[in-house]
């Protein structure tokens, strides 16, 4: 290990563009006969008309304001990458290492094992199918029949899709910032986490739970058993749960149950509470511009467990760095309220209410204009604003597509490096030449870091997010078929589990019905990608294990080729980027309280400035108004970091 901290046990250790239109104010389940149609040829009566969904108890759509019944907080914890919620009997017990599993806090168990009883489920959301023909075509249109050598034929393909020893090709860095990889698994843990709930069916194996794929034996699961029993514990509308859990409780109001996050916030306050790293040197290592903040890391505990709503924003140091700067951004545009809307700063909730409004609006907008925009095929995203997104149509208003969270959101995995050239020590002239892979994930409260960060590890933002940087180790790894060796071995999942990213993706999709790759693309009017463009480049691993599954792509994998062949790495495919649009579009659309559809309009120009007057248009933006990227550079070329009232941007008040 490079670095050394102190532990507890006193160890030592080593553009603006064109906004997404806003949607009517009520949006109906299924899209009214005069609904603007996508420019695609007629569709089948299958497509047209969804299968019948047995076995609903209650078929009313799941309407936002249900949800608002159940106070409990969306805080998770003991819950790592992949992990799943289910509801048991018991409270606070850690995640089970033969299945991976972990209880709810108590309140959240509680309110779900009353919605059970109830046959409601108002403390969880549901997943849902993008393709209904292709539902209805169930097995035809996914992997085979033969469970046990389709499951032989992905373990295969997995284990050729992680890359060979020895030094990674210089082709394999695209022109997309490495930030990119790691805000999308923050906008992943936003939106989507698993909570399984039993197959009800009867016969042998009916109770099992889906999505463990460690369960022996595997089962692949019918669709309508998937949307019945799958349930997603994240109300999956970019409202930043994952950062505001069920938010701060204020002087005078009522105590709603031990799941709620006042852990994440500073006492009496609206402010998040921020981590502290130490501001002297660690001998043979340099302190982290801006060398005197100390405020840059996680709040912890004292055994450096992460007190935040979610865990898995801990799972690596880079996201973890990431969600210190939502942090931050959160507290600055509260000192930016109170100091702009003073009428707001004598009400602590009506001046987290407005800071936290602001906050989404600006994240919401920077996903549909920055994030969407770099990483989907040019034009998708257009298409879907302008003619409306048609695609997902689900039974349940408020859902998330399984195709997406399953499949296509997860190309970010190939985007990940082996190592980083991650800040002045860790880098370029540094006293190691990189930051692996390993070692971000050492240094989180899972990889058994100490009670807080070391100083030498701070992230330095500006080798992540920089499109014109001609640096291409400041990249991400290109979208394509193979992934990172340090994803070939999961360190921080328990032992005796699958811990080879590529198999648990693929296998999961084959639980969970996915469709295969060709015939989404056919759904979508697509000509799908040949044989010959599936396997080039590909190794002779890859090569058999295509073969092997007969001619039925896992869609996981054909969104990564499609990156491939068509955007060279550094975009998705058509496939990919519509899956994408349509979600996210859908998820603005779907969400009353989303910039999209407020009043009035809401764009950048609406929201917080930078001193020069500048708008928040771009990530970095809003990472130099929240105090982690330099503004500007002093004379002899010092990084100079806002400030705000005499105090660093973003800082939570405590000394």
């Amino acid at each position: 290990m490079e670095a050394h901290r102190s532990t507890a046990g006193g160890r030592d250790e080593a553009a603006a563009a064109a906004p997404v239109p806003a949607a009517p104010q009520a949006a109906p389940p299924v899209a009214p006969p005069d609904a603007p149609e996508i420019a695609l040829p007629p569709v089948d009566a299958a497509e047209a008309a969804p299968p019948a969904l047995p076995d609903f108890v209650d078929n009313a759509p799941l309407e936002q304001e249900d949800l608002s019944q159940t106070p409990v907080g969306r805080t998770v914890r003991n819950i790592g990458h992949g992990g799943t919620f289910v509801p048991n009997g018991t409270v606070r017990k850690p995640a089970d290492p033969a299945t991976h599993e972990a209880t709810l806090m108590p309140a959240t168990e509680r309110a779900i094992r009353r919605d059970l009883r109830n046959h409601r489920f108002d403390a969880t959301t549901s997943f849902d199918y993008v393709f209904r023909s292709l539902r209805a075509r169930f097995p035809r249109a996914h992997l085979g029949q033969d469970t046990e050598a389709v499951r032989q034929g992905l373990l295969a393909l997995g284990t050729a899709m992680i890359d060979p020893p020895g030094p990674p090709a210089a082709q394999g860095d695209s022109t997309v910032p490495a930030v990119y990889t790691y805000w999308g698994q923050f906008i992943d843990h936003d939106i989507t986490l698993n909570t399984n709930g039993p197959d009800a069916t009867s016969g042998a194996g009916g109770d099992q739970a889906l999505g463990n794929i460690d369960t022996a034996p595997f089962r692949v699961f019918a669709p309508n058993v998937v949307v019945r029993s799958l349930h997603n514990g994240r109300h999956p509308m970019l409202n930043l749960d994952s950062l505001y859990g069920s938010g701060p409780r204020f002087a005078g109001e009522p105590d709603r149950g031990t799941t709620r996050s006042e852990a994440a916030y500073v006492p009496g306050s609206p402010k998040l509470r921020l981590g502290r790293v130490a501001t002297t040197p660690i001998p043979g290592f340099q302190l982290v511009a801006p060398g005197d903040d100390a405020q840059r890391d996680l709040p912890r505990s004292g055994t450096g467990a992460p007190l935040v709503p979610d865990d898995r924003n801990d799972e690596n140091l880079v996201v973890a760095q990431f969600h210190v700067a939502m942090i931050r951004f959160h507290n600055a545009v509260v000192d930016w309220v109170a100091r702009t809307e003073p009428l707001l700063a004598a009400d602590d909730r009506m001046l987290f209410d407005r800071a936290q409004q602001l906050v989404r609006f600006h994240h919401q907008w920077l996903v549909a204009n920055d994030y969407l925009r770099t990483l989907t095929k040019p034009g998708v995203l257009d298409e879907v604003t302008l003619t409306g997104n048609l695609l997902f149509r689900p039974f349940r208003r408020i859902s998330m597509p399984l195709e997406f969270a399953v499949a296509a959101f997860r190309f970010g995995h190939s985007m990940v490096r082996n190592g980083y050239d991650y800040n002045v020590n860790f880098g370029a002239g540094g006293a190691r030449p990189f930051a692996s892979l390993e070692q971000l994930f050492q240094f989180t409260g899972g990889g058994g870091m100490g009670p807080s960060l070391p100083s030498n590890w701070p992230i330095d933002w500006t080798r992540f997010t920089d499109k014109g940087d001609p640096d291409p180790g400041h990249g991400a790894r290109k979208i394509d078929a193979f992934l990172a060796r340090g994803l070939g071995e999961m360190r921080n999942l328990p032992p005796g589990l699958l811990r080879q990213l590529a198999q648990r993706n693929l296998l999961r999709g084959y639980m969970l019905a996915i469709p295969t790759g060709e015939n989404v693309a056919r759904a979508l009017h697509l000509e799908p990608l040949t044989p010959a463009q599936l396997r080039r480049g590909a190794s002779q691993g890859v090569s058999d294990a295509l073969d092997a599954l007969g001619g039925r792509t896992p869609l996981w994998y054909y969104v990564l080729k499609e990156a491939e062949v068509q955007g060279n790495g550094n975009f998705l495919g058509e496939v990919g980027s519509r899956i994408l649009c349509e979600t996210f579009v859908y998820l603005l659309r779907e969400d009353r309280d989303s910039y999209v559809r407020h009043a009035g309009g809401w764009s950048p120009a609406d929201g917080v400035r930078l001193e020069d007057g500048s708008m928040i248009t771009t990530l970095p933006d809003l990472m130099r108004f929240a105090g982690v990227l330099p503004v500007a550079h002093a004379a002899d070329g010092a990084p100079v970091f806002r400030t705000d009232g005499g105090h660093r941007a973003g800082h939570d008040g405590l000394s």
